[in-house]
């Protein structure tokens, strides 16, 4: 057994599913086995899943496809109610975390004693280098850095020790464990947009053995979920993948869903690669910021922090009519309309793609919201709705989960509250323009 540090104690999974609220936020999903392996900010709650597969699909059995699959709370809940999911994700750290956190671990033995092992067995790699040009690790010449040296060299001395461990799915187990204590020993915290610096966080002084706790607690946590359900009723496939080219990437299987739920990047000019950047980092999935950068520009065009090629403007007269009222504000960044164009192109081509592998008949569930620029709101459901409606499917409802005043700092500007909803439609099958042209 491994041995906590007396200030960390284990906790035992809450596992009342059923009194999970339905929300467009991660925070119901803390104390949920298997939801809980890895805080994110960005997801909806299993509760929102739990009521869509209610309402819309099978009791079980059913088949549902989520292309933007973030941290896997689809692919859990589904999973866990018995339906069959095939989710997507362009981000590989995110790819990773839902394939391990929907992993199947019945047989798996002895996981407290290989993490205590790669605990006592430390190395480092030969060939192993630190990103030298991020803020990721201490370095001289930096201000300030995410992660202590000394934190980083242990993060990688257990890092290249559980990369022996066998079966893989042990390997990925411990490796999700390692990455996704890191915040707690981090000198900045996440708060949904960026990373912020405690304060005081240079009198913290993080070391190793403060990860080696951290770690520790955290199998323990993966555990006691895997003794709770050591694997899900239902099947999970997660697509390492770029959204927009879904169809490709589905084309393995003749099989057509009964639903799809998702939640593509809000439109806020922000790149969500940039939160989970050190995740990225630490997996090695880039070694540097030139090839973060490749992973830019596979995301949904909701950000700047590229420069994307422009589109053809979207015919649809709301979403063109925002787009010339913005090019008339006083914005912050001269590209933000050809964002906002390029963004509901996206959309509009995920939509087309997935349309072709949707059963007539099924429900497809999208939680967006709305967005501002100097004072002047996209309403982001309205505009997909029209989405919708030229690519086969008929709205049904749009629910309002509530309502905010956005970001203050650039985005809203005027006293008109954002919507965040979930926008349910049906899929007719009769396409009002012409598929997009796929890509080779």
């Amino acid at each position: 057994m491994i041995q906590l540090d007396q200030t960390i104690a284990s906790t035992s999974p809450a596992a009342d599913f059923a009194a999970v609220e339905a929300r467009p936020d991660f925070a119901p999903n803390t104390a949920l086995p298997r939801h809980r392996w890895y805080r994110f900010k960005e997801g909806f709650s299993a509760g929102l899943v739990a009521n869509f597969t209610e309402e819309f699909l099978p009791k079980t059995g059913g088949r549902l496809l989520d292309p933007f699959l973030g941290s896997g709370t689809t692919a859990v809940e589904g999973a866990r109610l018995g339906h069959c999911i095939v989710g997507m994700e362009t981000n590989p750290f995110m790819a990773f975390l839902g394939r391990v956190k929907s992993g199947n671990y019945a047989g798996l033995r002895d996981i407290e004693g290989a993490a205590m092992r790669c605990l006592a067995n430390r190395r480092i790699a030969p060939d192993f280098r630190l990103p030298n040009d991020t803020t990721l690790i201490e370095r001289r010449g930096l201000n300030k850095w995410l992660l202590n040296r000394a934190v980083a060299r242990r993060f990688e001395q257990i890092r290249t020790g559980i990369a022996d461990v066998k079966p893989r799915a042990l390997r990925d187990l411990l490796t999700l464990a390692l990455v996704s204590c890191i915040e707690d020993v981090a000198n900045a915290r996440k708060d949904g947009k960026c990373w912020r610096y405690r304060s005081h966080w240079r009198k913290l002084k993080f070391e190793g053995p403060a990860l080696d706790d951290a770690f520790a607690a955290q199998v323990i946590r993966f555990v006691e979920d895997i003794e709770w359900m050591p694997r899900l009723p239902g099947d999970v496939t997660v697509l390492h993948g770029d959204a927009r080219q879904c169809l490709e990437q589905l084309d393995h299987t003749d099989a057509r869903f009964d639903g799809l739920l998702t939640s593509p990047p809000y439109l806020n000019s922000f790149d969500y690669t940039d939160i989970y950047r050190p995740e990225v980092f630490l997996l090695h999935a880039a070694r540097n910021s030139a090839e973060l950068r490749k992973i830019r520009f596979k995301t949904v065009r909701s950000h700047v922090q590229v420069a994307w090629e422009n589109s053809e403007p979207l015919p649809i007269p709301l979403l063109q009519q925002k787009i010339r009222e913005i090019g008339e504000a006083d914005l912050w960044c001269g590209r933000i309309p050809d964002m906002v164009n390029a963004y509901f192109v996206d959309l509009d081509r995920v939509v087309e793609q997935c349309a072709q592998r949707l059963k007539v008949g099924a429900t497809a569930g999208f939680v967006i919201a709305d967005s501002a620029y100097s004072g002047v709101v996209i309403p982001v459901d309205l505009i997909l709705s029209e989405i919708l409606e030229r690519r086969g499917y008929q709205t049904k409802k749009i629910t309002i989960f509530r309502k905010t005043r956005g970001n203050g700092n650039h985005q809203q500007r005027s006293e008109e509250r954002l919507k965040e909803v979930m926008v349910v439609a049906e899929y007719k099958g009769v396409c009002r323009v012409q598929p997009a042209k796929r890509t080779a």
